[in-house]
C-alpha cells in the first residue's frame, strides 16, 4: 500500500512537533510520560519563586513547580502548585517551604517531610512556609563585618599614631640594649640553665620518691574520708556541752565542788586548824614534858613533890 506523499508530511509535522514540546517541557524539568501528582500550598509571599523551579527534598529533586497564581477571590495569597513524581508518598503533614536556592536569590521549594502514616493524596493541600531571603539572614554578619573592619582601621591607625619615628628609635634602642645585657650576662644566664637543668634531673631520678610521697598522702587522705568524722565531731561538741554545764553549775555554787569554790567558810576553817596545829607543834617543841612524861623508876608521886 502507497501511503500518499500528504500523509508522510503530517505525520513528520506532528512528529517534529511531539518532540518540540518535550523538548521545552524537558528544558523545564518536566517529563510528560511521567506521571505525577499535584499538591497546592498557599503563601503570603514566595520572594521570586518562578514556575519550573526545583522541588526537592533532603536534597533529591522530586518534582517541579507546576503553576503560581493568585489565591481564588484574595489577592493578598499566592496559590503554588508543585508536581512531585507519582512514585515518591509525601507525608501528609509535609510542609512545603519557599527558600534561597543560591546567593543569587533565586527559590526553590523544599518538601520538609513529616512523620504521619497517612499520605497526602493527589491536589491536596499541604502547609506551607517562607524562608526569606539568604541575604536578609546574613545581613547581622555583614554588619558585624563591618563593624570589625571598622575597629580594625580605628586600631591600625593608632598604631600609626603611636609608632611614630621617635617611637621606632626608642623601641630599636631598647632592642639593641636587650641584646647587648644578654650578651653581657651569657655567663650567667649558662649557668641559671645549668641549674635548672640539674634542678630537673633530681626531680626526675626523684620520681620515684615523690611518687611514694604522694600514695602516702593519698592513702592518708583515704583513711580521713574513710573515718567517721561526723561522729568524732559529734562527740567532741557533747563533751563540751557537758563540761560547760558543769562549770555553770560550779559557778553557781551548785554540788559539792560548787560549794567549795564559791564558800570560803570552809577555807577559813582549814586555816584556822592549820595555824592551830602550827602553834600545837610550836609549843611542844618547846615544852615538850607538858606533854610527854618519862620516868624510869616509876611514876613520881606529885603530891610529895609539892
Amino acid at each position: 500500500m502507497k501511503i500518499p506523499k500528504e500523509v508522510k508530511i503530517g505525520l513528520i509535522i506532528t512528529l517534529v512537533l511531539v518532540v518540540f514540546i518535550w523538548g521545552v517541557n524537558f528544558l523545564k524539568g518536566r517529563n510528560l510520560f511521567t506521571t505525577s501528582n499535584q499538591y497546592y500550598a498557599v503563601f503570603d509571599a514566595i520572594g521570586g519563586l518562578e514556575k519550573s523551579a526545583r522541588v526537592g527534598a533532603n536534597g533529591y529533586t522530586l518534582g517541579i513547580v507546576s503553576d503560581i497564581t493568585f489565591f481564588p477571590g484574595n489577592y493578598k495569597k499566592i496559590l503554588v502548585e508543585i508536581s512531585v513524581d507519582r512514585q515518591f508518598k509525601i507525608p501528609k503533614n509535609t510542609i512545603i517551604e519557599v527558600y534561597s536556592a543560591d546567593f543569587m536569590g533565586s527559590k526553590a521549594i523544599n518538601l520538609v517531610l513529616g512523620n504521619s502514616p497517612v499520605f497526602a493524596k493527589d491536589d491536596d493541600t499541604l502547609a506551607s512556609r517562607y524562608e526569606g531571603d539568604l541575604l536578609k539572614k546574613l545581613m547581622p554578619l555583614k554588619d558585624r563585618a563591618e563593624n570589625l573592619i571598622i575597629s580594625i582601621d580605628s586600631v591600625m591607625a593608632i598604631i600609626r599614631t603611636t609608632f611614630n619615628p621617635e617611637t621606632k628609635r626608642n623601641v630599636q634602642r631598647s632592642i639593641a640594649a636587650m641584646d647587648d645585657l644578654i650578651l653581657s650576662q651569657k655567663t650567667k644566664i649558662t649557668l641559671i640553665l645549668d641549674h635548672l637543668e640539674s634542678i630537673s634531673n633530681n626531680l626526675a631520678s626523684s620520681n620515684k620518691s615523690v611518687t611514694n610521697i604522694v600514695n602516702n598522702l593519698s592513702s592518708v587522705s583515704d583513711s580521713i574520708a574513710k573515718a567517721d568524722l561526723k561522729k568524732v565531731i559529734d562527740q567532741t561538741n557533747f563533751a563540751l556541752s557537758q563540761s560547760n554545764d558543769i562549770l555553770l553549775k560550779i559557778n553557781k555554787g551548785k554540788g559539792t565542788i560548787g560549794k567549795l569554790v564559791n564558800n570560803d567558810s570552809l577555807y577559813v576553817v582549814l586555816e584556822k586548824t592549820v595555824k592551830d596545829l602550827d602553834n600545837l607543834l610550836n609549843d611542844l617543841n618547846k615544852n615538850p614534858k607538858r606533854y610527854v612524861h618519862f620516868s624510869v623508876f616509876g611514876k613520881t608521886d606529885t603530891k610529895n613533890k609539892k
